[in-house]
């Protein structure tokens, strides 16, 4: 078998996170199409919950989301560090929003999938390794 070495692009945030007049998931999508990054999923969440500074003591109280009005939401795009690194632009601009984004390096099997849509986006083909780097 043989792996490629991909990196997913993992952003928590929240259904009522909006981008100009569109939710922020929608306006990142359109995005990622446009950069020609290779493909991301949107999962919806039955429940989450973080931290947000209230008050003027500046401690932290735990939020929680939960029923049908503000779901957690998680974005994950999935390509290569260079790829992914053109949407950093979209993410400091609305960097205001609330959500957390985080780099995840990681292996992939080389499948005829990857191999296909590689080159419908027009790409060269990504460097095989023949184990993972675990």
């Amino acid at each position: 078998m043989k792996f490629v070495k991909l990196y997913e692009l993992k952003i928590y945030t929240a259904e009522d996170v909006l981008c100009e007049d569109e939710p922020f998931y929608k306006a990142l999508f359109k995005e990622a199409r446009r950069l020609g990054i290779g493909g991301g999923t949107l999962v919806r969440a039955d429940a989450g919950y973080g931290t947000q500074v209230r008050g003027n003591d500046g401690r932290a109280m735990p939020i929680f989301f939960s029923g049908s009005y503000n779901l957690p939401l998680i974005i994950e795009i999935v390509d290569t560090k260079e790829k992914l690194s053109l949407l950093y632009p979209f993410l400091e601009k609305y960097g205001d929003r609330h959500f957390m984004a985080v780099i995840v390096p990681m292996v992939a099997l080389h499948t005829k999938y990857v191999n296909e849509n590689g080159l419908s986006l027009g790409r060269t083909p990504l460097p095989l390794m023949d184990e993972p780097d675990c």
